[in-house]
């Protein structure tokens, strides 16, 4: 059984790199942190190049990660978690670990595609564009919030930030791996929905219309802005405002998208 014990070994400097956006895109993977995440990677069959296992004394790999097959993009052909399964001493494992979090499990992913061409669409899609939204965290709550209300596609326009940052993946509960997700500009945004059809709703602190008054069944777009400058003027679509009830006279943009997600979602039971 191989067991890495230094640092400096290039496996783990390679995983380590993949903490670096810019590194990502250069190599095409992504690193995952922690049980759940790894897990969920897995179940969405994302292809898994490497599982580093910490040595503890009686350590063993979690009999969840074991069980299934591991898709290569055929069907009825996979390679089994065990086969991508790497030993690391505790000294080396250090390297390799995120923060203050360390479950004693980093992996290493080939990066899925996540452009337009590949959403796949029901007749009425509840679609949510996230523009400009720079911050992982608050990109990852969007995705989060937009899976659990069953938004059918999150489209980030102008974002960023990519889509496998750890912060984000951590921050969306890894429901990036299965939520359908697309990356690209405003105007690409823009071309794909209406080609479709799907009518644009944008969340505006200035517009006139409150949500509770809007219309928001039928083939829709919920578009909400960055953390600080809002929605750029390339969304120039009907907008929407979300009631408040204090002083305060807007919400963080993850917190919006979820108000309105569940909004249009009531309107569609």
């Amino acid at each position: 059984m191989e067991i890495l014990t230094s640092p400096a070994n290039p496996r783990i400097r390679h995983a380590v790199r993949l903490r670096s956006g810019r590194y990502r895109r250069k190599a095409g993977q992504f690193v995952v942190d922690g049980l759940r995440e790894i897990r969920r990677a897995i179940e969405a069959q994302l292809r898994l190049v490497e599982l580093f296992v910490e040595q503890r004394p009686g350590a063993a790999p979690p009999p969840e990660l074991l069980e299934p097959s591991l898709g290569d993009g055929t069907k009825g052909q996979g390679r089994q978690v065990t086969e991508c399964l790497t030993w690391v001493a505790p000294a080396a494992f250090k390297k390799l670990a995120y923060g203050d979090r360390n479950e004693g499990l980093v992996a290493v992913f080939e990066t899925p595609d996540r452009s337009l061409e590949q959403l796949q669409l029901p007749a009425e899609p509840l679609i949510l564009v996230a523009d400009q939204v720079e911050k992982p965290g608050n990109l990852g709550a969007i995705l989060r919030s937009a899976d659990a209300a069953g938004v059918d596609a999150v489209i980030c326009s102008d974002c960023a930030t990519d889509l496998f940052h750890p912060n984000l993946i951590r921050a969306s509960t890894a429901t990036v791996f299965s939520l359908p997700v697309a990356r690209c500009d405003a105007a690409a945004a823009q071309a794909f929905l209406r080609a479709r059809g799907v009518r644009n709703v944008a969340a505006r602190v200035d517009a006139r219309q409150s949500m509770w008054d809007c219309d928001l069944s039928g083939p829709l777009a919920l578009v909400v802005g960055a953390e600080a400058e809002g929605l750029g003027n390339q969304w120039q679509c009907e907008g929407v405002t979300i009631p408040m009830g204090g002083r305060a006279d807007s919400l963080n943009v993850s917190v919006a998208a979820a108000v309105l997600a569940f909004e249009a979602r009531r309107q569609r039971r």
